[in-house]
Protein backbone atom coordinates (compact mmCIF):
# COMPACT_ATOMS: atom_id res chain seq x y z
CA UNK A 1 0.00 0.00 0.00
CA UNK A 2 2.67 2.44 0.38
CA UNK A 3 4.05 1.89 -2.49
CA UNK A 4 0.95 2.19 -4.11
CA UNK A 5 0.55 5.36 -2.69
CA UNK A 6 3.88 7.00 -2.99
CA UNK A 7 3.65 5.71 -6.76
CA UNK A 8 0.46 7.69 -6.98
CA UNK A 9 1.54 10.75 -5.80
CA UNK A 10 4.80 10.72 -8.26
CA UNK A 11 2.15 9.75 -10.63
CA UNK A 12 0.52 13.18 -9.89
CA UNK A 13 3.08 15.49 -9.24
CA UNK A 14 4.57 14.42 -12.52
CA UNK A 15 2.24 16.31 -14.75
CA UNK A 16 1.78 19.27 -12.04
CA UNK A 17 5.79 19.78 -12.29
CA UNK A 18 5.82 20.12 -15.97
CA UNK A 19 3.12 22.34 -15.89
CA UNK A 20 4.71 24.64 -13.73
CA UNK A 21 7.86 24.34 -15.75
CA UNK A 22 6.54 25.72 -19.19
CA UNK A 23 4.47 28.27 -17.62
CA UNK A 24 7.55 29.60 -16.00
CA UNK A 25 9.66 29.39 -19.53
CA UNK A 26 6.70 30.84 -20.92
CA UNK A 27 6.34 34.31 -18.68
CA UNK A 28 10.32 34.45 -18.69
CA UNK A 29 10.29 34.38 -22.59
CA UNK A 30 7.75 37.05 -22.89
CA UNK A 31 9.26 39.31 -20.43
CA UNK A 32 12.72 39.13 -22.42
CA UNK A 33 10.85 39.70 -25.53
CA UNK A 34 8.97 42.47 -24.21
CA UNK A 35 12.40 44.46 -23.20
CA UNK A 36 13.70 43.35 -26.47
CA UNK A 37 11.02 45.17 -28.05
CA UNK A 38 11.29 48.35 -25.89
CA UNK A 39 14.88 48.63 -26.41
CA UNK A 40 14.56 48.64 -30.29
CA UNK A 41 11.86 50.99 -30.37
CA UNK A 42 13.62 53.43 -27.71
CA UNK A 43 17.25 52.59 -29.70
CA UNK A 44 15.16 53.88 -32.78
CA UNK A 45 15.81 57.85 -33.44
CA UNK A 46 12.91 57.89 -35.22
CA UNK A 47 10.65 56.38 -33.29
CA UNK A 48 12.18 57.68 -29.51
CA UNK A 49 11.32 61.21 -31.17
CA UNK A 50 7.88 60.69 -31.85
CA UNK A 51 7.34 59.34 -28.29
CA UNK A 52 8.46 62.26 -26.88
CA UNK A 53 6.49 64.33 -29.24
CA UNK A 54 3.21 62.28 -27.74
CA UNK A 55 4.02 64.13 -24.06
CA UNK A 56 5.30 67.32 -24.83
CA UNK A 57 2.80 69.89 -25.62
CA UNK A 58 3.27 72.29 -28.15
CA UNK A 59 3.03 76.03 -28.14
CA UNK A 60 2.66 78.49 -31.03
CA UNK A 61 2.84 82.54 -31.51
CA UNK A 62 0.96 84.25 -34.14
CA UNK A 63 -0.17 87.21 -35.39
CA UNK A 64 -2.76 88.00 -38.23
CA UNK A 65 -3.90 91.42 -40.68
CA UNK A 66 -6.56 91.98 -42.63
CA UNK A 67 -10.16 92.86 -43.02
CA UNK A 68 -12.35 93.62 -40.44
CA UNK A 69 -15.65 93.80 -41.26
CA UNK A 70 -19.59 94.04 -40.06
CA UNK A 71 -21.96 91.00 -41.04
CA UNK A 72 -23.49 92.04 -44.20
CA UNK A 73 -27.22 92.19 -43.65
CA UNK A 74 -27.37 93.20 -40.52
CA UNK A 75 -27.70 96.83 -39.07
CA UNK A 76 -24.35 97.78 -38.00
CA UNK A 77 -23.51 96.98 -41.92
CA UNK A 78 -25.61 99.96 -42.93
CA UNK A 79 -24.06 101.98 -40.66
CA UNK A 80 -20.33 100.99 -40.69
CA UNK A 81 -17.85 100.43 -43.14
CA UNK A 82 -15.24 97.72 -43.22
CA UNK A 83 -11.87 99.12 -42.52
CA UNK A 84 -8.11 97.24 -41.78
CA UNK A 85 -7.96 94.81 -38.63
CA UNK A 86 -5.30 92.68 -37.23
CA UNK A 87 -4.38 90.50 -33.87
CA UNK A 88 -2.95 88.66 -32.56
CA UNK A 89 -2.92 84.89 -30.90
CA UNK A 90 -1.22 82.07 -28.50
CA UNK A 91 -2.34 78.29 -28.59
CA UNK A 92 -0.86 74.99 -26.75
CA UNK A 93 -1.56 71.68 -27.91
CA UNK A 94 -4.26 70.56 -24.68
CA UNK A 95 -6.70 69.30 -23.57
CA UNK A 96 -6.67 65.74 -25.60
CA UNK A 97 -6.28 66.12 -29.00
CA UNK A 98 -7.60 69.78 -29.26
CA UNK A 99 -5.44 72.95 -28.63
CA UNK A 100 -6.89 76.06 -26.08
CA UNK A 101 -6.21 79.18 -27.97
CA UNK A 102 -6.13 82.89 -26.80
CA UNK A 103 -6.03 86.19 -29.11
CA UNK A 104 -7.38 89.53 -29.00
CA UNK A 105 -7.32 92.06 -32.26
CA UNK A 106 -8.36 95.43 -33.03
CA UNK A 107 -11.08 97.29 -35.78
CA UNK A 108 -12.06 100.70 -36.02
CA UNK A 109 -15.47 100.99 -37.46
CA UNK A 110 -16.21 104.60 -39.43
CA UNK A 111 -18.65 105.45 -41.36
CA UNK A 112 -20.07 108.35 -43.84
CA UNK A 113 -21.16 110.19 -41.40
CA UNK A 114 -19.91 111.11 -37.63
CA UNK A 115 -20.34 107.66 -35.91
CA UNK A 116 -18.14 105.05 -35.55
CA UNK A 117 -17.11 102.09 -33.03
CA UNK A 118 -13.57 100.89 -31.69
CA UNK A 119 -13.97 96.73 -31.08
CA UNK A 120 -11.59 95.19 -29.17
CA UNK A 121 -12.26 91.53 -28.21
CA UNK A 122 -10.66 89.57 -25.83
CA UNK A 123 -11.33 85.70 -26.46
CA UNK A 124 -10.45 82.22 -25.01
CA UNK A 125 -11.40 78.77 -27.25
CA UNK A 126 -10.52 75.27 -28.19
CA UNK A 127 -9.49 74.34 -31.46
CA UNK A 128 -9.61 71.03 -33.43
CA UNK A 129 -7.11 70.09 -35.79
CA UNK A 130 -8.38 68.33 -38.87
CA UNK A 131 -5.42 67.47 -41.03
CA UNK A 132 -6.25 67.57 -44.88
CA UNK A 133 -5.18 65.15 -47.43
CA UNK A 134 -3.05 68.09 -49.38
CA UNK A 135 -0.31 68.75 -46.25
CA UNK A 136 -2.73 71.22 -45.34
CA UNK A 137 -3.97 71.46 -41.74
CA UNK A 138 -7.25 73.31 -40.75
CA UNK A 139 -8.24 74.43 -37.01
CA UNK A 140 -12.41 74.94 -36.17
CA UNK A 141 -12.63 76.74 -33.22
CA UNK A 142 -14.95 77.81 -30.32
CA UNK A 143 -15.46 80.18 -27.55
CA UNK A 144 -15.81 83.05 -26.28
CA UNK A 145 -15.11 86.27 -24.00
CA UNK A 146 -15.63 90.01 -23.62
CA UNK A 147 -14.87 92.89 -25.99
CA UNK A 148 -14.29 96.24 -25.38
CA UNK A 149 -16.51 98.45 -27.22
CA UNK A 150 -16.12 102.33 -27.87
CA UNK A 151 -18.89 104.28 -29.71
CA UNK A 152 -18.52 108.21 -31.04
CA UNK A 153 -19.05 110.50 -31.52
CA UNK A 154 -21.55 109.74 -27.57
CA UNK A 155 -18.47 108.43 -26.31
CA UNK A 156 -19.68 105.54 -24.77
CA UNK A 157 -17.75 102.28 -24.27
CA UNK A 158 -17.49 99.44 -21.29
CA UNK A 159 -17.33 95.58 -21.86
CA UNK A 160 -19.58 93.27 -23.46
CA UNK A 161 -20.02 89.65 -23.28
CA UNK A 162 -18.30 87.82 -26.18
CA UNK A 163 -19.01 84.54 -28.13
CA UNK A 164 -16.56 83.39 -30.91
CA UNK A 165 -15.83 80.94 -33.65
CA UNK A 166 -13.44 80.86 -36.29
CA UNK A 167 -11.58 78.74 -38.77
CA UNK A 168 -7.95 78.55 -39.93
CA UNK A 169 -6.61 76.90 -43.18
CA UNK A 170 -2.84 76.81 -43.12
CA UNK A 171 0.56 74.84 -43.93
CA UNK A 172 4.03 74.48 -41.97
CA UNK A 173 6.59 76.69 -43.79
CA UNK A 174 9.12 74.96 -41.60
CA UNK A 175 9.62 73.30 -38.54
CA UNK A 176 8.91 76.16 -36.76
CA UNK A 177 7.12 78.24 -39.14
CA UNK A 178 3.24 78.17 -40.06
CA UNK A 179 1.34 80.56 -42.62
CA UNK A 180 -2.56 81.02 -43.84
CA UNK A 181 -5.64 82.34 -43.55
CA UNK A 182 -7.98 82.52 -40.95
CA UNK A 183 -11.65 83.49 -40.82
CA UNK A 184 -13.11 85.19 -37.11
CA UNK A 185 -16.63 85.68 -36.35
CA UNK A 186 -17.26 87.94 -33.38
CA UNK A 187 -20.82 88.31 -31.26
CA UNK A 188 -20.90 91.35 -28.90
CA UNK A 189 -23.92 90.42 -26.87
CA UNK A 190 -25.70 93.62 -26.12
CA UNK A 191 -29.54 92.84 -25.61
CA UNK A 192 -29.01 91.86 -22.11
CA UNK A 193 -28.37 95.44 -21.39
CA UNK A 194 -31.07 97.34 -19.50
CA UNK A 195 -32.70 100.62 -21.22
CA UNK A 196 -31.96 103.95 -19.84
CA UNK A 197 -34.57 105.72 -17.64
CA UNK A 198 -33.77 108.93 -19.72
CA UNK A 199 -32.56 110.04 -23.45
CA UNK A 200 -28.86 110.50 -23.13
CA UNK A 201 -29.48 113.06 -26.25
CA UNK A 202 -32.37 115.03 -26.07
CA UNK A 203 -34.50 115.05 -29.18
CA UNK A 204 -35.80 119.16 -28.93
CA UNK A 205 -33.13 120.69 -26.32
CA UNK A 206 -35.37 122.28 -23.85
CA UNK A 207 -38.56 120.45 -24.38
CA UNK A 208 -40.67 118.90 -22.03
CA UNK A 209 -43.13 117.07 -24.23
CA UNK A 210 -43.29 113.57 -23.03
CA UNK A 211 -42.96 112.64 -26.92
CA UNK A 212 -39.69 113.85 -27.46
CA UNK A 213 -38.85 112.08 -24.06
CA UNK A 214 -39.57 108.41 -24.63
CA UNK A 215 -36.64 105.91 -24.72
CA UNK A 216 -37.92 103.80 -27.72
CA UNK A 217 -35.56 105.05 -30.27
CA UNK A 218 -32.80 103.39 -28.01
CA UNK A 219 -32.46 99.89 -29.75
CA UNK A 220 -30.49 97.37 -28.19
CA UNK A 221 -29.03 95.32 -30.72
CA UNK A 222 -25.72 92.57 -30.58
CA UNK A 223 -23.03 93.10 -32.93
CA UNK A 224 -21.79 91.00 -35.65
CA UNK A 225 -18.00 91.04 -37.00
CA UNK A 226 -15.86 89.17 -38.87
CA UNK A 227 -12.32 89.17 -39.50
CA UNK A 228 -10.69 87.93 -43.01
CA UNK A 229 -6.89 87.76 -42.79
CA UNK A 230 -3.17 86.51 -43.46
CA UNK A 231 -1.79 84.59 -40.77
CA UNK A 232 1.67 83.71 -39.50
CA UNK A 233 2.80 81.86 -36.27
CA UNK A 234 5.90 80.01 -34.94
CA UNK A 235 5.97 77.18 -33.16
CA UNK A 236 8.19 76.37 -30.12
Amino acid sequence: MLAESSGMRNLVAGPAMNLEITVNRFFSRSALGLVACAAVFMSHPVMAEEAQSVHRIKHEFGLWIGASNPVPGTELDQVLDSNLGGGIFYRFSWPWIFYTEFGTSYANYFSRGTQSATVVPVYGALSYPIQLPIRMQMFAKLGGGSAYVLIRPNNRSGWEPLGYAGLEFSILAGKKFRIGLRLDYNLVYEKNRSEPQQPLLPVTTGSTDPRYQRTAYFKKRNGHFFHFGLMTSFLF
